[in-house]
Order: structure tokens, then C-alpha cells, then sequence
């Protein structure tokens, strides 16, 4: 098992080589022997915005990285963490709370840039 998530976001910047994100996700993959996990719902946002030039590499990034699906634990715990925060209003919302929650079940940080999109108390979130 992985031993970071990574949000979206950070995926995204190192598919546009964003040196810093790149370096940061390579030596935490170095340093655990293990890859860099994300959401099955990270992939799916990735690969909306895709653009027919980038498939080839992005389906070469995504298939290195460990994919944790969603399962009904981690559904519930995602309703939990959106009600306690007042926070269900727009599917982008619950994917945030489903990322958290894949985060929060596994017992892993979550490397994201968006903060502010991660409102829970006991998620670790990795200083980037």
C-alpha cells in the first residue's frame, strides 16, 4: 500500500512538469519504495481534462501510480466528513470528500495544493 495520496491538482502539475511537484512526488516514491497512490475519482478528473495530445503520457503517469478505488466504507465516511462540515452542495465537493476519506481510511497524508478544499480535522495533510 502506498503511503501518500496525492489530490488532483498535484497530478496534474507534474503532467506539466512543475519541477517542484515532480521532485517532491519522486523522493517521497524513492524514499517509501512505494508509489504514489490517488483516488480512482482523481483519475477520473484527470482524464476529462486530457487533451487528445496527451494521452499517451498521461496514460504512461497514470498507470505508475498505485489507484485506490472507492468502496462503500469509503463512500460513507465521505458523507460523514461532508455533513460534519456543512459542505454537500456540488459534486466537486464530494470528490474532495471521497479523496479525504480514501485518505482518512487508509491512514495515509494527502499531498494537494488546495488546502482550503480539505476542511477535516484528523486528515494529515502533506506540506507542499
Amino acid at each position: 500500500m502506498a503511503r501518500y495520496l496525492a489530490d488532483s491538482d498535484v497530478l496534474i502539475w507534474v503532467l506539466r512538469n512543475r519541477l517542484d511537484t515532480v521532485a517532491v512526488l519522486s523522493q517521497l516514491a524513492e524514499e517509501t519504495g512505494e508509489p504514489i497512490a490517488c483516488s480512482a475519482l482523481s483519475l477520473l478528473e484527470i482524464w476529462v481534462g486530457t487533451r487528445p495530445s496527451e494521452l499517451s503520457k498521461t496514460g504512461l503517469f497514470l498507470e505508475a501510480l498505485e489507484s485506490i478505488p472507492v468502496d462503500r466504507v469509503i463512500a460513507r465516511s465521505a458523507a460523514d466528513l461532508l455533513k460534519r462540515v456543512k459542505r454537500r452542495n456540488s459534486p466537486r465537493e464530494w470528490v474532495d470528500a471521497i479523496i479525504a476519506a480514501t485518505a482518512l481510511h487508509h491512514g495515509i497524508p494527502l499531498l494537494t495544493y488546495n488546502r482550503k478544499d480539505f476542511p477535516y480535522n484528523d486528515l494529515v495533510l502533506y506540506p507542499l
